[in-house]
Parts: structure tokens; C-alpha cells; sequence
């Protein structure tokens, strides 16, 4: 028999791509983006649930909803404001993960300053293969392509671009504590993404709801004890035992309001990527109206603790879980 010849190996898309492509996909990808989804989403939102009764009067108007050649009109019991409050609670609290993958993914693709950021966000379609690089970045065990940067440099370029030092002695800080300031950032997004279910099952359509919960570990006057109320995202995944898989009720506290000052600031840092993208890849010359992260206090971990309940050794409950009941089952 002969030997089977190997199929000819195929040549990757990067390989003979035009030049111009490249500079044309960079400027339609900083033209087009929408660089202000999360803070207008973040505005919509919180308005809701600052003033449901408002927004229930303008879909209640009598004026058809029109979305192209769709038009209709609600009927006074087709959304309540109990309904519209619900769902504002939950798309908060899930557009908090939304924001930070867009964030990490953003970052990732621009870290390396690679020739086009938009192409290394397409490539990296492998979720399994991204949640490890996130893995990898929380374990500082991330690595890419040697630039002409050093990390630090890259890190602070890609978020605050030619910021010179006297940029950061005039916050009070150093270049060396800024760029720590926003690796906790990356490393809070990092942390939470990998971290948690919640985000998935609701993207994926399974059954989440959010729901107002409180849970006291310890007498009510022990110092020591463990306390949380506030709102709460609920929902049901397997958990793994010595003999079986059961099924457990998860709830995961969800302070809306840190999720909104956390994506007022990961959407700020988004912003800061696309404008010194626009100062690398497309020649302009401006950086204004960028997020700066100056004081040591402008890390995730203070505003967490500012809206956390938290017991004299510092520890705070983040949720709480309860199995399901099962019927013995004889052996």
C-alpha cells in the first residue's frame, strides 16, 4: 500500500494581507465602535431605578412603540412598574460581567500593540482558551510579544498613552503605583469573570432571577458574626460531592451600587483604550477628556468596602448557598 499523503497545510489568514487592509480595519474599528454603550446603558438604567413611576407613564402613554415596520401598544397591565424595577435590578447587575469581558478582551487585544487590535479580538473565539489567558493575567502568569516597551510602559501607554511623569507626581503618585492601581482593576475584572456563574447561565438563557436577600452566620450579638442584605442574584447549578452531584440553590450578592460605579470606571478605561488607539493606529495627535486613576483610594477594593457589610476582621459575606433535599437512596 502506499503511504497516504498528509493534506497540505493552509496557509493562516495574516499571511500576503494587505497593508491598507490593515490600516483600513483599524479606523473602521475606532470610527465605528461603540464607545459609549456601557455608560449610556449605565444612565438607562439607573434612571429606571430612580424613577420607575416616570418611565411607566411614557410607555403608558397611548403613543405606539415603534421599532421599524414593528408598531404596537402596551396595555396598562403589559409592564408593571414591579416588572420594569425587576428588570432593571437584573440587567444591572449582569451588564457588570458584560462590561468587564468586553474590558478584559479589549485590553488583552491592545496590551501587545499588535498591528490591529480588531483582528486579535476575532481571532480569540475559544472561550475555554480565554478564560485560561484571564486565569493566567490573575496569576500574573500572563505573557505576550516582546515590544518595544517595557511592561510597565506598555501598560501605562495603553491606558494613559505619552503621559509624561509630572502627569503622575501631580496626582501624588508614581509611575511604578499607577500602574499598580490599574492592575487592580484588571485584576478585580479578571477575578470576578472567572469567578463567577451567575453571568454565564443568564447569557446563555438559563433561569436567573434577582431578588432582595439577607443571611446572618453568628448570633445577632456576636462581634465575630457574618452579615449581608441587599440585592442578590439567584439561581440553581450542580455541585459536586464524595459520592454524587446534587443540586444547590446559589445566591450571589450583587450591590448594584458598586456595579454602577464599577462600570462608570471600567467604561471610562474602555474609552482610554480606543483614544490612545486612535493616537497609535490612526496618527491622531489629541488624548482629552480621558479617565485618570490618581490616589491610592481609586481601587476597586475602596469602593467595595464602602457599600459591604463587613465584620471586625474584615471579612465580608460575597453569598451563600443551599443545597436542595434529596430522598435517602439505599445502597
Amino acid at each position: 500500500m502506499g503511504k497516504r499523503k498528509k493534506p497540505p497545510i493552509k496557509i493562516g489568514p495574516d499571511k500576503g494581507l494587505a497593508e491598507q487592509e490593515i490600516f483600513n480595519l483599524n479606523k473602521e474599528f475606532y470610527n465605528d465602535y461603540a464607545k459609549d454603550y456601557f455608560g449610556t446603558k449605565l444612565v438607562l438604567l439607573s434612571s429606571i431605578l430612580s424613577n420607575p413611576d416616570k418611565f411607566i407613564d411614557v410607555l403608558h402613554d397611548g403613543e405606539d412603540v415603534k421599532v421599524g415596520v414593528l408598531s404596537y401598544k402596551l396595555d396598562e397591565d403589559d409592564l408593571t412598574k414591579n416588572e420594569l424595577e425587576k428588570f432593571a435590578r437584573l440587567e444591572l447587575a449582569t451588564t457588570y460581567y458584560h462590561c468587564l469581558e468586553t474590558f478584559l478582551r479589549l485590553f488583552l487585544a491592545h496590551v501587545s500593540i499588535p498591528a490591529c487590535p480588531w483582528l486579535e479580538i476575532s481571532r480569540d473565539t475559544d472561550f475555554r482558551k480565554f478564560k485560561k489567558t484571564v486565569s493566567d493575567l490573575l496569576e500574573d502568569n500572563f505573557k505576550y510579544d516582546d515590544t518595544q516597551f517595557t511592561v510597565v510602559e506598555n501598560l501605562l501607554y495603553v491606558f494613559y498613552g505619552n503621559y509624561q511623569e509630572e502627569t503622575f507626581s501631580q496626582q501624588g503618585i508614581s509611575r511604578e503605583e499607577a500602574k499598580g492601581i490599574l492592575m487592580k482593576w484588571i485584576k478585580w475584572a479578571a477575578k470576578d469573570f472567572i469567578s463567577v456563574y451567575d453571568y454565564n447561565a443568564f447569557k446563555h438563557g438559563l433561569t436567573v432571577s434577582t431578588d432582595t436577600q439577607g443571611l446572618t452566620i453568628g448570633r445577632v450579638d456576636e462581634t465575630f458574626k457574618l452579615e449581608e442584605r441587599g440585592d442578590a442574584l439567584k439561581f440553581i447549578a450542580k455541585k459536586q460531592k464524595t459520592e454524587r452531584w446534587v443540586w444547590e440553590k446559589k445566591y450571589v450578592f450583587t450591590p448594584l451600587d458598586f456595579r454602577a460605579v464599577a462600570i462608570n470606571i471600567y467604561s471610562g478605561l474602555i474609552n482610554n483604550l480606543l483614544k490612545v488607539g486612535r493616537v497609535t493606529y490612526l496618527k491622531e495627535e489629541q488624548l482629552d477628556k480621558m479617565l485618570f486613576l490618581g490616589g491610592k483610594d481609586a481601587v476597586p477594593e475602596h469602593f467595595h468596602q464602602m457599600v459591604k457589610t463587613e465584620n471586625e476582621l474584615g471579612i465580608s459575606l460575597q453569598g451563600y448557598s443551599m443545597e436542595l433535599l434529596y430522598y435517602r437512596l439505599d445502597k
